[in-house]
């Protein structure tokens, strides 16, 4: 292992809300509960409408009194998590090392952001790391993986994969691998050193509520400039609001427009072209065949995205 660099890195984070007090004031008394929590800077960027915003502020300046360095910042463009997180960067001084970006409703088990700076100073060549994102339950158990997610190219046995069809998997804990490699991190838990964003920023035509997927092109992207890495002892729970949140078939649409706007920006070939289409079929045949209660939903949004795609009825698929 590389000696540590002798300057503790100085670290900050930027956590970006909208409509949504209580779960950040949660966020927050988290974020606070972490070591060295009183000379971390964390900025709220805020997209809330006016009452929601002044709720928000007040949450946050509760915060200012114990003293710990939380910053309210009113968003005043149209909100976006993508240009919100561009806009929080931008806030940080020129002192800051490494970003740590959180989601507004995740809880933060104890040493997170010590694990991911520690993974940074020790390991110079990596660009950003990431944590162990765990349900509500605080369970991640590996997900499984059929021969049927295998052969349509949606899931793989590996984490924090981007497949060629631009599926992903998610970060899970490796025994023995205290330091995983990954070809994306997902944002509501993801940190980078602030250098990466002189060249590379979220991109601010991403816009609406999840699925969103700015972050796996954002970390794609930074991807082929250096390594990325899965800290395993970094965890947290992500709560799951569900205010913001689209229904089932809003959903299913989004996914297979955003999918297909990532693979044509960010893998653009023939192969990989062919492996977004099949990897469609797989998921109208799974959803064909299913008896869960919301497939027949899912599929409507799937077939609804399959015609925008065709006919480029979207923000993002527009020249």
């Amino acid at each position: 292992m590389p000696p540590r660099a002798s300057t503790p890195l100085r670290d900050a984070v930027v956590i970006c809300t909208r409509n949504r007090p209580a779960e950040l004031a949660r966020t927050l008394q988290s974020v606070a509960r972490q070591s060295g929590a009183h000379h971390r800077r964390v900025v709220v960027v805020d997209g809330s409408d006016h009452d929601d915003a002044e709720r928000t502020a007040a949450v946050v300046r509760r915060w200012n009194d114990a003293p710990v360095p939380f910053h309210h910042h009113r968003y005043s463009g149209p909100p976006a998590g993508t240009r919100q997180r561009n806009a929080g960067v931008d806030l940080l001084p020129d002192s800051v090392d490494v970003v740590h970006f959180l989601d507004d409703d995740m809880t933060l088990q104890a040493g997170y952001f010590e694990a991911l700076c520690d993974a940074l100073a020790d390991h110079p060549s990596l660009l950003g790391v990431g944590g162990i994102i765990l349900d509500s339950t605080e369970d991640s158990p590996r997900p499984s993986v059929s021969w049927a997610h295998r052969m349509f190219l949606l899931r793989t046995d590996r984490p924090s994969r981007v497949l060629s069809s631009g599926h992903t998997t998610i970060a899970w804990p490796l025994p023995g691998r205290p330091l995983q490699p990954a070809e994306w991190l997902a944002t509501g838990a993801s940190s980078y050193r602030a250098s990466v964003f002189s060249a590379h920023r979220f991109d601010p035509a991403v816009a609406g509520p999840s699925p969103r997927l700015e972050d796996l092109d954002f970390s794609f992207r930074v991807a082929q400039d250096g390594p990325l890495a899965v800290v395993s002892r970094a965890r947290c729970v992500h709560r799951g609001a569900s205010r913001n949140a689209r229904g089932m078939p809003a959903t299913a649409r989004e996914r297979v427009v955003r999918r297909y706007w990532f693979v044509r920006k960010n893998m653009d070939s023939p192969r990989n072209r062919l492996a977004y289409w099949w990897s469609l079929v797989g998921q109208v045949v799974a959803l064909t065949v299913s008896s869960h209660p919301g497939s027949t939903e899912a599929l409507r949004g799937l077939l609804r995205g399959l015609r925008t795609v065709l006919r480029r009825d979207h923000p993002l698929l527009r020249p």
